[in-house]
Formats: structure tokens, C-alpha cells, sequence
């Protein structure tokens, strides 16, 4: 098992600095950006199937497999289906905050631009 350095001492410098060089992975089930070296990169996408995960959504992945009794690539599918769930969730109770917020706003604009009734002869006595 060799490390980036003993790499660099044999020769091939070329090839362990372009191993050691970061880059933004994006996470296939939550879309995070890590910085991640492409061989982190590399490795975890062949143990999730080919999608490159984040390190919280690997943890799930594992833990839903392991409770579930199945595969990783199934477990994973499962997990990014409830990401996807639960940001449509959160997307569509931000739009009804939206249209509530959006009624309001006509209702008052509306109430600005009615016509105000004169005021009552006995309002005017003072």
C-alpha cells in the first residue's frame, strides 16, 4: 500500500500530484460539493455503483442496507428517493408560504385602493 509520497519518490510525481489535487465532487443524492481528491472520488463511486456520495449520505446508504438487508446500490437508490421526497416537501411549503404571503399582499393593496367614505357629519364636531 502506497502513499502519495513514497509515489512521488519512485517517479511519478506527475501521477501523485494529479491524484492529490482537489477538485468539487457533487454529492449524487443531496448535491453537496465536497473537495475531494479524484482518487477519494474514484473509490467511493465504485462502492456506491458509480455516483460519487457525500460522506453523511454514505452513512445513511450503509445504514439503510444494513437495516434493510439489501445492496448498497439498492439501498442508495432508496436514499436519494427520500432526498428527493423531502426536498419536495420543503419546496412546496415554501411556495404555499409564498401564495399565503402573496394573498396578503393583495388584500392590503386592495384595501389601500378602495375609495374612503366621507366622514360622518357628527365625526366632524369636535
Amino acid at each position: 500500500m502506497g502513499s502519495a509520497a513514497a509515489d512521488t519518490e519512485g517517479g511519478g510525481g506527475a501521477e501523485a500530484a494529479e491524484a492529490t489535487a482537489a477538485a468539487v465532487a457533487t454529492c449524487a443524492c443531496c448535491g453537496i460539493g465536497e473537495e475531494c481528491t479524484a482518487r477519494y472520488v474514484a473509490r467511493v463511486a465504485a462502492q456506491f455503483g458509480g455516483a460519487w456520495v457525500c460522506g453523511l449520505c454514505a452513512e445513511a446508504i450503509k445504514d439503510e442496507a444494513a437495516r434493510r438487508g439489501v445492496g448498497l446500490e439498492d439501498a442508495a437508490r432508496a436514499h436519494a428517493e427520500f432526498v428527493g421526497s423531502a426536498a419536495t416537501a420543503r419546496a412546496g411549503h415554501a411556495a404555499q408560504v409564498a401564495q399565503a404571503l402573496l394573498q396578503l399582499l393583495k388584500r392590503l393593496l386592495a384595501a389601500a385602493v378602495l375609495p374612503r367614505a366621507a366622514p360622518a357629519a357628527h365625526d366632524l364636531d369636535m
